[in-house]
């Protein structure tokens, strides 16, 4: 069973569960896809298409087998993927009847049709609810592939008409030799800036996806930047003794948007996260740091205490930034608060 699914990285359980329900025939007719944007919801999708349909039953999908090369060169009428139509950001009630209308048409080339609605997290209520009405009667040869970032997003009705799954975060290990057997940028990347490499492996958050994207410098340059940010500020606040100018300093490297600053605590946050796991298991599993020893290194600066309480100042203001508090009145009341925790 290994060896079913071998184009998706990881997932070992779901890849023996799916293979499994398409060889005894008990896939069901709805399947809802969660994960993180980048985690692999969409070749994930295409290849239960392709495994539906493949001639090959011991190795699915074989990707070589005529109805394998259709699918994924999206080549056949039978896999149809849903978005929002051009201009719109969501998918309306329009495109729910239109599949409704389609739905009874027997497939061309294969014997499923499969409909793979990609963001379906953005279908309003309306569209929902008319889906609904195809999920509870669909023919039987029709399949639907519901890809979203959470299930919970979607109206309670539509849930209960089809069972979720959801792509699991890959290994570090595993993103990185796919991203050096796939692309010749990582290898080079990694042999010339292994710092870089490491910490780009580290902000896919498990996502091959996201980690293949990054190998643009130009979408890695902000996402680095955030990361130096980050390190930088938990560097300040672990050294109690920077002056008052250095303190102020670190405030101009933040984003002048809202929305931007948010992330950036986020990051923070994240990296505060790891320090407080690796006071209390030098095992724990880092979303932040690519560095294990210097990670420790900065944990052992801190007491668990005042790593908890800095946590939940850096939540606390990225709240107050959210409804528009002033924004450098809350950095620089952040950029002190370990003083303040060491006075408590």
């Amino acid at each position: 069973m290994s060896e079913f699914f071998g184009n998706i990285a990881g997932n070992a359980t779901l890849r023996v569960r799916l293979a499994a329900e398409i060889k005894s025939g008990t896939f069901p007719h709805a399947y809802i896809i969660e994960g993180q944007e980048g985690s692999g919801r969409r070749t994930l999708a295409r290849s239960i298409a392709a495994a539906l349909s493949c001639s090959n039953p011991d190795r699915l999908p074989c990707g070589v087998c005529p109805a394998c090369r259709k699918i994924f060169g999206n080549k056949t009428p039978d896999v149809i993927s849903v978005i929002p139509e051009q201009g719109r950001s969501s998918i309306g009630v329009e495109v729910a009847r239109q599949i409704r209308r389609d739905v009874i048409v027997l497939p061309i080339d294969f014997a499923y049709k499969v409909y793979i609605i990609e963001e379906a997290d953005k279908m309003t209520p309306e569209a929902q609810n008319a889906l609904l009405l195809t999920l509870e009667e669909p023919p039987g040869f029709a399949v639907f592939l519901l890809i979203c970032r959470s299930a919970s997003d979607l109206l309670l009705t539509v849930r209960s008409r089809a069972p979720t799954v959801r792509t699991e975060p890959i290994a570090s290990e595993v993103i990185a030799d796919y991203l050096i057997s796939h692309d010749n940028r990582a290898a080079k990347l990694k042999a010339e800036y292994p710092g870089e490499f490491a910490e780009l492996i580290s902000a896919a958050g498990g996502c091959i996806g996201q980690a293949l994207s990054l190998l643009d410098p130009d979408k890695r340059r902000p996402i680095m930047e955030r990361r130096r940010l980050a390190r930088s500020f938990v560097g300040i606040l672990a050294a109690p003794d920077r002056s008052f100018a250095e303190r102020l300093d670190i405030i101009s490297m933040f984003s002048s948007r809202r929305e931007e600053i948010t992330e950036e605590l986020r990051l923070i946050a994240d990296a505060l996260r790891d320090l407080i796991l690796l006071k209390k298991t030098g095992q724990a599993q880092l979303v932040f740091w690519s560095d294990r020893a210097a990670a420790l290194e900065v944990a052992g600066r801190f007491s668990l205490e005042e790593l908890l309480l800095l946590f939940e100042q850096v939540d606390t203001a990225a709240g107050f930034i959210g409804r528009n508090a002033n924004i450098r009145l809350t950095l620089t009341n952040l950029v002190f608060a370990r003083t303040a925790v060491i006075r408590q």
